[in-house]
């Protein structure tokens, strides 16, 4: 059989039907590597399955081992000299109904941003069912809980912002917003800031909605969260492990919303993770630390000093944001990820 020809081209997975608070920050990497490797962003492929079958056989269900009943369909992608894979999790694994979709690509990347220990045996069934070169998880403290489950080479590489979209206000304007809680809420903290800032006539942004309205894009929030949290003096940040310690169990976890605040220059209040890595890409000092147990008049006052002390606190961000800004884009990571790919063999 005549071998495939190779072309230049790199193929980045894209599927424009994802909508939903967390999409915004998928789409942005998904730019960045296109940019950065002077790639071409590829459909996902579709597979229209019938509305109970699809509903029956979705990976993210109990009935997921029914997949393994559906006629794979062979998929049909350009050859190309790598194809690069972005998911949320393995959930949203495009290839559970397709066969061959790998054999046109020299190499083939995945990058997960969640691997969450329930999500492990989603990801085993990925690593079956088809080729992948590299393997990568976002996040750093999952690698040896993700080599010890699947018997493979797994890299980090965390996750990150568009500089562009996350950015400082000019050190000359004052922010708008004094506190902001975006997603996860630990309510003590939450019942504190609302009285303080209904005290002082200060503004309190926080998460009202679950979801997007129908039809939205998600950049559009993207760019709306961005503004909000370079507007705010202060954004209350958690570790998952605290706010919902059933999502992971081993490790803990350093998620986008800790780059989104770095890069907009807010200065963070909360609990960092507890992952090494994280002091060495943030800095030691970069959270105000909040005990979560404390009582509501201990709250209070830490709230004041906080507050009193906002001037000098932002300063230190936007010069830590002078010079840590590389350690936290997008651009970085796609240049990490081509520096593992160039070693793979060929």
């Amino acid at each position: 059989m005549k071998a495939p020809v190779v072309t230049s081209k790199h193929l980045v997975l894209v599927n424009d039907a994802l909508s939903g608070f967390p999409y915004g920050m998928q789409r942005d990497f998904e730019y960045e590597i296109i940019k950065g490797i002077e790639g071409e962003p590829f459909p996902v492929p579709l597979r229209h399955l019938p509305g109970t079958l699809k509903r029956f056989t979705n990976p993210a269900t109990r009935y997921r081992f029914l997949t393994d009943f559906v006629p794979s369909k062979k998929a049909k992608l350009p050859e190309s000299e790598s194809l690069w894979v972005v998911l949320m999790g393995p959930e949203a694994n495009p290839f559970w109904f397709f066969k061959g979709w790998d054999s046109n690509a020299k190499k083939t990347i995945l990058y997960l941003f969640d691997t969450f220990e329930a999500q492990v045996p989603l990801i085993q069934r990925m690593l079956i069912n088809g080729r992948w070169d590299l393997t990568i998880t976002s996040f750093p403290a999952a690698v040896p809980m993700l080599e010890q489950a699947t018997k493979r080479k797994w890299h980090a590489v965390m996750q990150g912002v568009h500089a562009d979209r996350f950015r400082p206000l000019p050190e000359t304007h004052e922010p708008t917003i004094a506190f902001s809680s975006y997603g996860r809420r630990w309510p003590a903290l939450h019942a504190a800031i609302k009285s303080f800032c209904q005290t002082k006539s200060l503004h309190y942004d926080y998460t009202v909605a679950s979801d997007l309205v129908k039809g939205s894009d998600p950049c559009d929030n993207y760019e709306i969260l961005a503004w909000h949290l370079r507007q705010s003096w202060f954004t209350v940040c958690w570790p998952v492990e605290l706010t919902n310690p059933k999502r992971v169990l081993s490790f803990s976890p350093i998620t986008c919303r800790w780059f989104e605040a770095a890069a907009s220059g807010s200065v963070v209040i909360g609990q960092p993770p507890t992952d090494p890595k994280f002091s060495e890409v943030f800095g030691e000092e970069f959270v105000e630390r909040i005990d979560p147990h404390a009582s509501p008049s201990s709250l209070q006052k830490r709230l004041e000093e906080l507050w009193e002390r906002r001037d000098e606190l932002r300063k230190q961000r936007i010069e830590l944001w002078r010079n840590r800004l590389p350690m936290w884009t997008w651009e970085t990571r796609v240049q990490e990820i081509q520096s593992l790919a160039s070693v793979l063999p060929t």
